[in-house]
């Protein structure tokens, strides 16, 4: 009888020991944690983010063949500053050759000045405008005609934090006199769907937070003429 009671004891306190591991357990699974995490990610730890590779980059500055730069009556040369860049050794898109500056070099001595200052935006569009005695007649090809002011749509921000400089993000609108003064912002938009020269005026179509616009400035002192809103603009 006593070698039962023994046995019987020996069996009570396994039970209990079962009884305390399976009351950890419980805690441990269903404690405020557990309600606010998976039950897999105690069996199979969570996936670490993979962290996207550093691109590389080179930097080539190339001639601006822009309409109007290259003419006798222009004393400068433009040339683009083109930033390539790399994931591994291949091409980092969409921005696998991004225009970050612009290069104005005296054609005698050679003396330059970088347009903006430093190299972090992606020039998306550069838009000579004509002026003088061109702002009515379409020059014909044999024609000199001076650039002597240039628009230049610019994104300086990762705006959409889609990791790059794109045309996805805001984009700005400089002018530049080519006068050795830095570019004049004259707007900025989420959107910039199009510009044009009409004579002594310049339209520019954008979108921002508070709809979209037709605007409209005078040439070449670019004061704003007129904002019109484009009604019923979807969403």
């Amino acid at each position: 009888m006593a070698g039962f009671f023994r046995f019987l004891w020996r069996l009570n306190a396994v039970l209990a020991f079962i009884a305390a591991v399976a009351a950890i357990v419980f805690l441990v699974l269903f404690s405020k944690e557990r309600i606010k995490q998976p039950l897999m990610n105690y069996i199979v730890p969570p996936a670490v983010e993979k962290v996207r590779p550093k691109p590389t980059y080179s930097y080539m500055l190339e001639p601006d063949l822009v309409v109007g730069a290259s003419t006798d009556t222009v004393p400068f040369n433009l040339y683009r500053l083109v930033r390539w860049g790399k994931i591994k050794g291949r091409p980092l898109t969409p921005e696998a050759a991004a225009t970050v500056n612009i290069l104005i070099a005296d054609k005698k001595t050679n003396a330059n000045s970088w347009m903006f200052q430093g190299f972090d935006r992606m020039i998306l569009n550069q838009e000579p405008l004509l002026t003088g005695r061109w702002y009515y007649r379409e020059p014909e090809v044999d024609d000199d005609v001076p650039i002597r002011l240039m628009v230049l749509r610019v994104v300086e921000a990762d705006t959409n934090k889609d990791g790059y400089l794109g045309d996805g993000d805001r984009q700005s609108l400089y002018l530049y006199r080519f006068d050795g003064k830095p570019p004049e912002k004259i707007m900025s938009a989420d959107q910039v769907w199009n510009t044009e020269q009409i004579g002594k005026l310049y339209q520019v179509t954008y979108r921002d937070d508070e709809g979209a616009w037709f605007a409209t400035y005078s040439l070449p002192d670019f004061k704003l003429v007129s904002k019109t809103e484009i009604r019923d603009m979807p969403k």
